[in-house]
């Protein structure tokens, strides 16, 4: 088999199955961040539907684009450099867009819930702790002291 068809085949899968893997964790672990944000789970489920496939189809497009070189690739250590460079290439395109969708949900998140509102509950033993940090000096510790009327 010629080598640089072998550095082909090789980057075709080893990308595809990176695209599919950071696609279905995408649209697992963001369909309930959207959840938290939008009105329905019916609403969330198509918005990421819609998010991951312009994943796929943005990474896919680009691997099909990336795949061709213009390096020689005659033997064994030419194919896996060629490989290497290819692998590191379309994953390093993979951080850049899944970044941008990240950073693009953070954004809907906070317009969503406005400026106000808590991205999470506060346990109540924080709460707790925080009421029992704001009485009084003469009331922490759970001592009570009594002071005389005027």
């Amino acid at each position: 088999m010629d080598p640089k068809l072998a550095v082909y085949l090789a980057y075709a899968v080893v990308t595809l199955a990176l695209t599919l893997w950071v696609g279905h964790t995408l649209q697992r672990h963001g369909q309930a961040f959207l959840r938290d944000v939008l009105p329905t789970g019916e609403l969330a489920a198509a918005v990421t539907k819609f998010l991951v496939v312009g994943f796929y189809l943005l990474n896919l497009g680009y691997m099909a684009i990336a795949m061709k070189t213009y390096d020689e690739v005659t033997g064994p250590v030419d194919a896996v450099e060629t490989l290497a460079t290819k692998i590191g290439i379309i994953t390093l395109a993979l951080v850049v867009v899944h970044l941008g969708t990240v950073l693009l949900l953070g954004r809907l998140r906070r317009q969503m819930q406005g400026p106000l509102t808590r991205a999470y509950p506060v346990p109540a033993a924080a709460l707790t702790q925080q009421a029992a940090d704001r009485r009084p000096a003469d009331q922490q510790d759970g001592a009570r002291h009594l002071t005389p009327a005027a």
